[in-house]
């Protein structure tokens, strides 16, 4: 019984993590992303990386480039590993939101989950469908324009 509530906590906590990277809330969702890290047995660096990605992207949204400057900074700074996690996370987003990715998106995706061993990631992709176009929209521009995700 004690498990479930402490699942429940997590859940709730992460609901939380999101609530304050949709809202663009940088120091709380940082604090969150460090007490998921301590308490739920998420490695550090994976949540740090997701959470500054997401609020680059928030800042992109709204036209704020020094924001963006700041979250890249603290992206980069993660570990090579967590920084290509993220990647891959935001780019299957990316392909479930629209039901297909670039061609060249979705082979690294896939190559990323097999070399990954993410089965999880494998059964979210299998539901996008590869297209023979070059990568297009906001998140394609801020890959190209930023350099977000060099390391």
């Amino acid at each position: 019984m004690q498990y479930l509530r402490e699942d429940e906590y997590l859940t709730r906590q992460q609901r939380a993590l999101a609530e304050m990277v949709r809202r663009g809330r940088r120091k709380r969702s940082f604090q969150l992303a460090e007490h998921l890290a301590a308490e739920g047995g998420v490695h550090r660096s994976d949540i740090l990386a997701v959470t500054a990605l997401f609020l680059a992207c928030q800042a992109f949204r709204r036209g704020d480039a020094a924001a963006v400057q700041r979250f890249s900074s603290a992206f980069r700074g993660c570990e090579r590993s967590s920084v290509d996690l993220a990647r891959q996370l935001m780019r299957l987003e990316a392909g479930r939101e629209q039901g297909w990715l670039p061609r060249v998106h979705y082979d690294e995706l896939f190559s990323y989950a097999w070399r990954e061993n993410r089965p999880d990631i494998l059964v979210k992709a299998s539901l996008i469908q590869p297209r023979d176009v070059p990568a297009a929209g906001w998140w394609a521009e801020m890959e190209r324009n930023l350099s977000l995700l060099s390391v």
